[in-house]
């Protein structure tokens, strides 16, 4: 339970607008000690996206203050943004980091925190089957729809989409554990004059073919390999 001086101090330090990344570090320890929240030990981090990161289990919270006294508040995992909002309230925000740390779920975030929305795919990872969901994405997403053949043709191929896919230059990345490299990767490379390029990792191989066809049954022998490793 926070002391009269304690709440006073909070509702002080909670106007917005932290001047820099370690002002609004110190404000946001004052608020957790305010209210009992646990933070761990929050960082300021200078640069182009300056901003005060709090470490969890599951990612980090990173607090960027904005103009006009606003918080750009993001949950970063898994190479992603799993939720993100804006709020003028630094109280709030604390409250987010400290429901994130202590293992709030996304949908529990949003309920209580309306300003914070989510990402399909974090949904996905919550739930513990994120692979058909990005291949979804990936199919659907006019970004990729140079890459739409390949993609279709290694959802269609049974021992492939069971994997986590990923597009990076025009390669398809498939992985066993999502984002994941070193769990084993198999990347199939469209080459010029309809050639194709599998490699796997860390396991090294490399084997060029000349249709697609034949890169996914290649693909598909080096996934099946990864997964009785």
């Amino acid at each position: 339970m926070a002391t009269g001086d304690q709440e006073a101090e909070s509702q002080a330090v909670a106007a917005p607008g932290a001047e820099s990344p370690a002002d609004l570090v110190r404000s946001m320890e004052l608020i957790a000690l305010a209210h009992g929240f646990e933070l761990g030990e929050p960082q300021a981090r200078s640069g182009w996206d300056a901003s005060a990161e709090i470490g969890t289990d599951r990612g980090k919270v990173v607090v960027s203050p904005r103009a006009e006294g606003a918080f750009h508040v993001r949950i970063l995992h898994r190479g992603f943004a799993w939720s993100q909002g804006w709020t003028n309230d630094l109280v709030a925000v604390v409250e987010v980091a400290d429901l994130w740390r202590r293992g709030g779920l996304l949908r529990e975030l949003h309920d209580r925190f309306p300003f914070m929305s989510w990402d399909e795919l974090a949904q996905a990872f919550e739930d513990g089957d994120p692979a058909p969901t990005k291949w979804r994405q990936l199919l659907s997403n006019d970004w990729h729809l140079p890459d739409r053949p390949l993609l279709q043709a290694a959802h269609a191929h049974p021992d492939l989409r069971v994997f986590y896919p990923d597009i990076s230059h025009r390669s398809l990345m498939l992985t066993r554990e999502p984002c994941d490299l070193e769990s084993g990767l198999v990347k199939i490379t469209p080459l010029s004059g309809g050639l194709y390029q599998v490699i796997t990792f860390p396991v090294a191989f490399r084997r060029e073919v000349d249709s697609l066809s034949e890169a996914l049954e290649v693909a598909a022998a080096c996934c099946r390999s990864l997964s009785d490793s």
